[in-house]
């Protein structure tokens, strides 16, 4: 008999708050909410398998809506999959991501806004060689198609 063991799953959902925070790995994944969030937007979710890069999340506490930032930075673990929420200009230059590709966002600047949160000036770097051409996960690649190929049998 298969011994279980039950460990409590944990949100990889990457949040930056310092500049210089960042992620490097290879696009997955893309879904749209289909529910405006707390300011009036529609997410865009970006499933990322990590590859390098650190953050500084935070943590919302449920009974007063607050978040506070985490005391330690989060170490992007490569082959791990992160989860991220995008919004406004950086949804439409991901569009140049191919799913696949590898890249890099990283936060580059906070801006101040009247309405006194910082605005999170975030950057894209998808991974082209030489030519221009995308730089892609091949290992990442034909596991997908090692999936499918388990799947339909064949």
């Amino acid at each position: 008999m298969t011994s279980e063991n039950y460990n409590e799953a944990k949100s990889q959902t990457v949040k930056f708050n310092e500049v210089g925070d960042f992620i490097k790995g290879t696009l997955t994944g893309v879904d749209k909410m289909t529910k405006v969030d707390q300011y009036g937007k529609l997410s865009t979710i970006y499933t990322i398998k990590g590859k390098e890069g650190k953050f500084l999340g935070s943590t919302k506490n449920e009974k007063t809506g607050k978040s506070t930032l985490d005391k330690e930075a989060t170490i992007v673990k490569e082959g791990e999959e992160y989860t991220m929420f995008l919004t406004g200009i950086s949804v439409g230059i991901m569009k140049k991501v191919q799913i696949g590709q590898k890249f890099m966002i990283k936060l580059t600047e906070l801006k101040p806004t009247d309405k006194g949160n910082d605005a999170k000036i975030k950057k894209i770097f998808p991974a082209t060689d030489e030519a221009g051409k995308p730089v892609m996960d091949a290992e990442w690649i034909k596991e997908q198609k090692d999936d499918e190929f388990e799947s339909t049998g064949y």
